[in-house]
């Protein structure tokens, strides 16, 4: 994204001298964990008169996300001076660019502000709708490929059938995690590899499932960590800024740990259902 330098207006900017004695700056923090980018922004303004056409909503602190391999283009507002954004990863990838501005959010007429430059005191000034009014920092910031696909759960997962169960069981004591089905479950999952349900049912089997994993780390982590499952979660969650030792805690529940490797897969599984829903319809 190109930054003019130039405008027919003011435009509260580090590199001209529209404004005087004013400032706007913005800290962009970028981390990325289970799927997710996540951007915290922190907007830091000196100059009255803007502020207050923040606080009366006829402006706004804008950031505007773009990355030019996926296409991915998309801005996030705020009238709040911090601005949280996540973005799934996998509508990103290589160079993404964010930069920040504040924008007119309707027509401004007959602008005023102490700390215009001498120049603009005495002429009128009209903001459209979409003029910029300030501009922050912009950074840029590179997404790798993520080589831990779902966290290579098929290596360390087996869904099998259990001829003597009623019930779904889960076995943690080796190397792999194994989750026992009854026969007819059992069937019912095997056979949804095509179905147009499959995140839905794989979300019914595995969440579950996960969340009795991580029930039964905080205690039992001495007893796990020879398995590969264990090893492999435990790499998985230290490559996301995760403990695994922290699942169970007051830092990380069971339930939020599952939907984390999962990647929000009750999201996935309404999306996938008010999808069919509107085939149908």
């Amino acid at each position: 994204m190109k930054i003019n330098t130039s405008y027919p207006y003011p435009v509260l900017y580090m590199n001209n001298d529209d404004y005087t004695k004013s400032s706007f700056s913005s800290q962009i923090n970028v981390s990325e964990s289970f799927g997710e980018m996540h951007i915290h922004v922190s907007f830091q303004l000196n100059n009255i008169e803007i502020k207050r056409l923040i606080d009366n909503q006829s402006a706004v602190y804008l950031i505007h996300l773009e990355c030019g391999q996926t296409s991915y283009r998309n801005v996030f507002e705020t009238h709040s001076e911090v601005l949280e954004i996540s973005v799934p990863t996998k509508l990103l990838r290589g160079k993404i660019s964010i930069h920040s501005f504040i924008i007119a959010k309707e027509r401004i007429e007959n602008y005023k502000n102490d700390s215009l430059n001498e120049w603009y005191q005495h002429i009128p000034i009209t903001f459209e709708k979409g003029n910029l009014i300030a501009i922050g920092e912009a950074i840029e910031t590179t997404l790798f490929d993520d080589n831990t696909e779902l966290l290579n759960l098929p290596s360390i997962v087996t869904v099998t059938k259990s001829l003597k169960n009623d019930y779904m069981e889960v076995d943690i004591h080796s190397n792999n995690i194994t989750i026992l089905l009854p026969e007819y479950e059992y069937k019912q999952y095997a056979s949804s590899g095509s179905s147009r349900l499959k995140e839905t049912i794989l979300s019914m089997v595995i969440v579950p499932s996960l969340v009795y994993v991580f029930s039964k780390i905080k205690d039992n982590s001495g007893d796990l960590d020879e398995y590969t499952w264990y090893q492999v979660l435990e790499k998985i969650f230290e490559e996301n800024n995760y403990r695994l030792e922290d699942v169970g805690t007051d830092v990380l529940s069971p339930l939020k740990a599952a939907q984390l490797v999962l990647r929000k897969p009750l999201k996935a599984s309404f999306e996938e259902i008010e999808k069919l829903n509107k085939t149908e319809d």
